[in-house]
C-alpha cells in the first residue's frame, strides 16, 4: 500500500508567492514538447504560444514572430476562417469547443489532422478577454481509421465499393427521389463461366479478369453512378438520377457489350461474357433489399435465356423465382427421402433387333405432383449445385441394377448400361477414381458401363475434361457423346477424347426423309465415325420409315418409342428373353 504523504505548510508554497507559482506552472506547461498551446485576444490575435506549437506548426519561427499575428498569417484561408469563427463564437457565448477533429491546411506544407479544444479566456473579474486552447496531432490515428474505413467499404481485389457501401448509396439515391423525381436503376452483373478461368488458369489470373471487368464497368458508368463488387464474380452498377424516358435497355446493352470485348493477357485469351439483370424504380420508399433480390432474379432469367445478355425485371419473374425456390427445397428433400428412381430405355442393334444395352433415366416421384421428368428439375439441379448428388445416385443405382441382372444370367457379353454425366462431374479430378470404386463395389467390368456426355458439355471445356475422360477410357469404361448435332464438336475432337459411341440427336432423326440433304449429313457423320472406330446410335426413333432410313445409312444401334418407352428394371426382362421389340403404346 502506498505511503500517504503528510501536509507541509512550510513547503514550496511558503517560499513562492501565488503569482510566482502560476508563472512557474505556465512556463512548464508552455515548454512541453508536442503540446500546441495558444492564447488569443478578442480579435483572435496570438498572445502566447507554446514551444510545441512553434516546433510542430511553425518551425524556424520564434515566439516574437507569432505574437500579434492571426491564423490568416499561418494557415490557408479556409482553415483560418473556420478557426476564427469558432473563437468568435466562444467569445460571444462563453461556451467551449471540446475535442473537435479538424484538418489543418497550410499554405506551403502538408495538411495534418488535429484534435482541438478551446475555452474562453477570462480576466480576474471573469470578463472574457479572448480565447485559449490546446491541439494535438492525430494524423496517424486518422490515417489508420480512414484505412480501416476504406477496407470495410471497398473490395480488396478491384478497389470497387462493396455491398455495405453500395446499399448505403442505394438508400441515399432512393431518398433523393423525394426531392428530385426520376428513376434509379440497379444492374446485377454476373460473369458467365468464370469458374473455368479460375480452374484452368488459377485464381491469380482470375483476379486479373475481375480487375479488368471492374475497369470496364467503371469506364461506362457515369460520374454519379456507382460500380460495386459483391464478391466472387458478381458486380452491381447503381445508376441514379435517370429521367423517366431513359431507356434501361441501352444500359444493359452497353454493359454486356463492354464486358464481352476481347481480353488477352500474357498470351492467354481471358475473354468472358456477362449476364445482367436490371430493375428500375421511381419509388423513394422502395425496399433496397427487394431491389437487390429483383435484380438478381432478372439476372438468373438472363442466364436461363442463353447468357451474354440482359433481362429487365418484371413481377412475373419473381413468381417464377419463388416457384424455383420451392422446387429446389423439394428437390433437396427428395434426395434425402429417396424419391428419385430409375427407368431404363432399351438400346437395340439395328441389324438383328437384339438388345444391346439400356440407358438409365432418372425420374422423381413427387409426393403430390406424381412423376416429374428430368426436363423440369435437372437444369435447376445444375444451377443450385445438386446435380452431383443426382449423378452419384444414378451411377450407383444403375450399376447396382446391372449387377443384379448379370447375376441372373442370360445377358449378352456386350450388354451395357449407359449413365448420363454432367459437366460438373467431368471437371472433378476425383471422378474417375469414384467411377472405379463404384464398379468395384458392384463387381462390374468397366466395359459394362457407358458414360454419356452431351456435346454441349464439351464446348469450351474440352481441356478441363480431357484428363478425366482419358482416365475413364483407360479403365475400360465406354464413352458416348449424346445429342450429337446440338453443339459444335468436330469428329477430330471426339477422336482425341477416345470416344466409343456417337449418338445422333433426335432433332436430326426427325428430318430424315424430308430432304435428301438430311440423309446425306447423317450418312457422312456415320461414315466418318466408323472410320474413327466409333459406333453410331440413332436416338428418338418413332417411325418405321426412320428406322429403315437409318438402316440404309449403316447406323449401328437405335433407341426410341418405336420399340419401347423407358421401363422399370423388371420390364427389361422381356427383351432379355429374346422377345422382338415392337412398337410401344403411347
Amino acid at each position: 500500500m502506498a505511503k500517504r504523504p503528510k501536509s507541509n505548510p512550510g513547503g514550496l508554497g511558503s517560499k513562492l508567492s501565488p503569482g510566482e507559482i502560476e508563472r512557474l506552472c505556465m512556463r512548464n506547461l508552455l515548454d512541453l514538447p508536442g503540446e500546441r498551446i495558444f492564447f488569443k485576444d478578442l480579435e483572435s490575435r496570438f498572445l502566447v504560444v507554446s514551444r510545441g506549437l512553434l516546433e510542430d506548426q511553425l518551425p524556424g519561427w520564434s515566439s516574437a514572430d507569432v505574437i500579434g499575428k492571426t491564423d490568416f498569417d499561418i494557415f490557408s484561408e479556409p482553415h483560418a476562417v473556420a478557426a476564427f469563427e469558432d473563437e468568435q463564437r466562444i467569445i460571444r457565448t462563453g461556451e467551449p469547443i471540446v475535442g473537435k477533429i479538424e484538418r489543418e491546411t497550410f499554405r506551403n506544407r502538408p495538411d495534418v489532422w488535429v484534435s482541438t479544444t478551446k475555452f474562453p479566456l477570462r480576466d480576474d473579474e471573469g470578463r472574457i478577454i479572448g480565447s485559449f486552447g490546446i491541439s494535438r496531432d492525430v494524423t496517424a490515428q486518422m490515417v489508420a481509421e480512414q484505412a480501416l474505413t476504406y477496407q470495410s467499404l471497398h473490395d480488396t481485389v478491384t478497389g470497387l465499393v462493396n455491398r455495405v457501401a453500395l446499399r448505403d448509396r442505394l438508400s441515399q439515391s432512393l431518398a433523393l427521389l423525394e426531392r428530385q423525381p426520376g428513376q434509379v436503376a440497379l444492374l446485377f452483373i454476373d460473369l458467365d463461366n468464370f469458374k473455368t478461368i479460375n480452374d484452368s488458369f488459377g485464381h491469380e489470373t482470375g483476379d486479373k479478369v475481375l480487375v479488368e471487368v471492374a475497369r470496364r464497368l467503371t469506364s461506362v458508368a457515369r460520374r454519379a453512378d456507382t460500380v460495386a463488387r459483391l464478391g466472387g464474380d458478381e458486380f452491381v452498377m447503381l445508376c441514379t438520377a435517370l429521367r423517366a424516358d431513359d431507356d434501361p435497355r441501352l444500359l444493359g446493352e452497353r454493359v454486356v457489350r463492354t464486358v464481352a470485348k476481347p481480353f488477352i493477357e500474357g498470351g492467354l485469351d481471358l475473354s468472358i461474357t456477362a449476364s445482367v439483370g436490371i430493375v428500375l424504380t421511381d419509388d423513394p420508399i422502395a425496399d433496397p433489399g427487394q431491389l437487390f433480390q429483383d435484380a438478381d432474379i432478372a439476372m438468373y432469367r438472363a442466364k436461363d435465356t442463353g447468357k451474354n445478355c440482359f433481362q429487365i425485371f418484371s413481377p412475373s419473374q419473381r413468381a417464377r423465382a419463388v416457384a424455383s425456390h420451392v422446387l429446389e427445397r423439394e428437390l433437396r428433400e427428395a434426395l434425402d427421402a429417396s424419391q428419385l428412381f430409375l427407368l431404363y430405355q432399351p438400346l437395340f442393334s439395328i441389324e438383328d433387333r437384339s438388345l444391346r444395352g439400356v440407358e438409365a433415366l432418372v425420374r422423381w416421384n413427387h409426393p403430390t405432383r406424381g412423376i416429374v421428368l428430368p426436363l423440369e428439375f435437372i437444369s435447376l439441379a445444375e444451377e443450385r449445385g445438386l446435380i452431383t448428388r443426382i449423378d452419384s445416385y444414378v451411377l450407383d443405382e444403375a450399376c447396382r441394377q446391372l449387377s443384379v441382372w448379370l447375376r441372373e444370367g442370360g445377358w449378352s457379353s456386350e450388354f451395357t448400361v449407359a449413365v448420363n454425366i454432367s459437366g460438373r462431374q467431368l471437371v472433378d479430378p476425383g471422378f474417375a477414381a469414384y467411377v472405379a470404386k463404384t464398379l468395384a463395389l458392384h463387381g462390374l467390368e468397366p466395359s459394362r458401363l457407358c458414360l454419356e456426355i452431351t456435346e454441349t458439355t464439351l464446348n469450351g471445356e474440352a481441356g478441363d475434361v480431357e484428363t478425366t475422360l482419358a482416365a475413364l477410357s483407360g479403365q475400360g469404361v465406354r464413352l458416348a457423346i449424346d445429342d450429337y448435332g446440338t453443339g459444335y464438336s468436330t469428329l477430330a475432337h471426339l477422336h482425341r477424347l477416345r470416344v466409343d459411341i456417337l449418338k445422333i440427336d433426335r432433332s436430326f432423326i426427325e428430318q430424315i426423309g424430308r430432304t435428301e440433304r438430311d440423309s446425306e449429313i447423317i450418312a457422312a457423320v456415320t461414315a466418318m465415325s466408323h472410320a474413327l472406330g466409333m459406333s453410331v446410335v440413332g436416338e428418338g426413333i418413332a417411325t418405321s420409315e426412320q428406322l429403315d432410313e437409318l438402316a440404309s445409312l449403316d447406323c449401328d444401334q437405335v433407341q426410341g418409342f418405336l420399340f419401347a418407352h423407358p421401363l422399370p428394371a423388371e420390364g427389361i426382362a422381356e427383351f432379355r428373353r429374346g422377345a422382338t421389340p415392337r412398337p410401344a403404346s403411347p
